[in-house]
């Protein structure tokens, strides 16, 4: 059955290409995905696949070669659009992490 899942990776990933990899990992995977990069310090991905494929390439991800870049690795499913190949986007995010954003809310 196909899924849906929305993943929000955060970290020091001005020293990885999270793109290449992870569009590396989508062709090894059968996965079809839009990949958003704002910034040195967070990704989103929405990616589409059989069930199994998409388990795969979760745990490809956040265990890999790059995992020592990631501080927050966040998966929610979502609803099936239809995506179709892999599409990389630059957007605009904020500069402070999760961690610093919360930290400022309590102070």
């Amino acid at each position: 059955m196909k899924k849906h899942l929305n993943i929000f990776i955060e970290g020091k990933l001005e020293n990885a290409d999270f793109n290449f990899y992870s569009q590396s990992g989508a062709y090894k995977y059968d996965i079809n995905a839009v990949y958003k990069n704002g910034d040195t310090r967070h990704v989103d991905l929405e990616i589409e696949g059989e069930e199994e494929n998409l388990e795969n390439y979760v745990s490809f991800l956040k265990t890999g070669p790059l995992q020592r870049h990631i501080e927050l690795f966040r998966v929610e499913e979502a609803k099936y659009e239809g995506i179709t190949g892999f599409k990389s986007y630059k957007v605009h995010k904020e500069e402070t992490s999760l961690k610093e954003r919360i930290i400022k809310l309590f102070k």
